[in-house]
């Protein structure tokens, strides 16, 4: 074989080689999201939809969606040690409760004013039972709260996801992603 032909034949052979790496990489970054970031708080962990990030406020997690406040969605994780109250069978029957409806300084809406109660269940995430309830009007005016509530063996953890009734179709699936 001559010389000629050996070069021909490593130079077809990388640059076929290039071609298909190329192309590989091209359908990875398509076809393949990113990894969401990983919100860690002790012994709880939450995917974070893209641009999310979390602060401890006190006693619990406030999280917020990319840009300058206000934001049309907020989440809130709340953890506390676990006593003979905090049950799912308790979880579910506080939130079978319509709930003072608020206002955005936290008195409550006219007298006598309830949240609207969309449902109630119980359903599985990861390897717990959680309880998740939607109602409207509970946290703040004109949002649509979603809540979540489980137990471990050790402590009891709530999880709401708050979003404007205006914006729910831009942050629904972000906020399905992070349960």
């Amino acid at each position: 074989m001559g010389t000629r032909f050996v070069m021909a034949l490593l130079a077809a052979f990388a640059l076929t080689l290039g071609a298909l790496g190329g192309a590989g990489f091209a359908i990875s970054r398509i076809a393949v999201s990113p990894p969401r970031d990983v919100f860690r708080a002790g012994i709880f962990q939450l995917e974070l939809a893209k641009g999310w990030w979390c602060e401890l406020d006190g006693t619990e997690y406030v999280c917020t969606p990319p840009g300058k406040p206000p934001h049309s969605a907020i989440a809130v994780i709340a953890m506390k040690e676990r006593n003979n109250k905090d049950t799912l069978d308790a979880y579910e029957e506080h939130l079978r409760q319509p709930q003072p409806a608020a206002t955005r300084n936290g008195e409550t809406a006219r007298a006598g004013a309830l949240s609207e109660i969309r449902f109630v269940r119980r359903r599985a995430i990861g390897s717990h039972s959680w309880v998740e309830a939607l109602h409207s009007g509970s946290e703040v005016p004109n949002f649509d709260t979603y809540y979540l509530g489980t137990t471990t063996a050790m402590i009891g953890i709530l999880v709401t996801l708050s979003v404007h009734k205006d914006h729910s179709a831009e942050y629904i699936d972000r906020l399905n992603q992070m349960i």
